[in-house]
């Protein structure tokens, strides 16, 4: 009889635990983040609020006409990963098909083009003219109503606000959710201090951040390296100067259990005499927390 009550208090206090939708781990209080679940055919907008998402918005998403994540050219896929919109085109300016308007998305994004080895481009977020939407029907962008479109475009800040699109909605339980968090927030301090040490000539501990598969616009992780090196260094006694604002960090989990984070933020930092500063997108191994690729945003 004790140990069915103690069974029977373990299963309560596993299920009472809150769940919270978790791809969203980092965001500026500012910022809005978009979540696109291809196989729940609906989008949610959520913003952190003391620390945890809260969902502020939801509505219907159309996604690729076929299953999975995209891997090439004219597949009628719609990709997984985090991108962001880089322009809006109005809808006068473009066929009745895409409705009031459209957001052109950063795809292929880095770990698509160097990691992944994803092929294609032209996804979108656009309106249409039709009053109902068939469900799995796009060509590979997602597709909401217009009305929809327009109370998206509220939330909408070109190049700053995240869209993650995924299979599904990641849920965890609170406390799993927080381990996420830290793993991020010890990364990037483990990342800083990685930067500052360049200053006094150390360079292997930056180096060891870096899979060995990494590859960027620029090439190897050497590569990069060496941009580091170039860019980070002091004159005149000025005090090394490395600092990250408006962070934002995701998880990217694909249909293969594969996990990545997605991390972005604006680096400041002395280059000289002056303080520099630069956005960038970092794609890490959620298993080996080790950078596989890099991009200038």
């Amino acid at each position: 009889m004790r140990a069915f009550l103690l069974l029977l208090l373990l299963f309560k206090i596993a299920f009472s635990e809150e769940y919270v939708y978790s791809n969203v781990l980092m965001l500026p209080s500012h910022l809005k983040a978009i979540i696109v679940s291809k196989s729940h055919q609906k989008l949610i907008v959520v913003q952190l609020k003391e620390g945890y998402p809260v969902v502020l918005d939801e509505m219907v998403s159309i996604t690729g006409l076929r299953f999975g994540d995209k891997i090439q050219k004219g597949d009628m896929r719609t990709p997984s990963g985090v991108y962001f919109p880089v322009s809006f085109k109005p809808g006068y300016t473009l066929p009745s098909y895409y409705g009031e308007g459209a957001f052109p998305l950063n795809y292929p994004n880095a770990l698509d083009k160097y990691i992944l080895r994803r092929t294609g481009t032209g996804i979108w977020i656009h309106g249409s003219e039709k009053k109902e939407l068939l469900f799995f029907s796009s060509k590979g962008c997602v597709i909401l109503k217009n009305g929809d479109l327009k109370k998206l475009s509220n939330y909408i800040f070109l190049k700053k606000t995240p869209v993650i699109i995924q299979e599904r909605f990641l849920r965890l339980p609170v406390s799993e959710y927080k381990k996420y968090q830290k793993k991020v927030l010890d990364f990037l301090e483990k990342w800083k201090d990685a930067l500052l040490k360049l200053y006094n000539g150390d360079t292997e501990v930056l180096y060891n951040l870096y899979s060995p598969h990494f590859y960027s616009k620029y090439g190897t992780r050497y590569d990069q390296l060496q941009i580091y090196k170039k860019n980070l260094y002091s004159v005149g006694g000025n005090k090394p100067f490395v600092q990250f604002v408006n962070s934002m960090a995701f998880i990217d989990k694909r249909k293969n259990g594969k996990e990545y984070f997605a991390v972005y933020t604006q680096i400041g930092f002395l280059s000289g005499d002056e303080i520099r500063t630069a956005k960038k997108v970092i794609y890490l191994s959620a298993d080996s927390m080790k950078i596989l690729t890099e991009e200038n945003f």
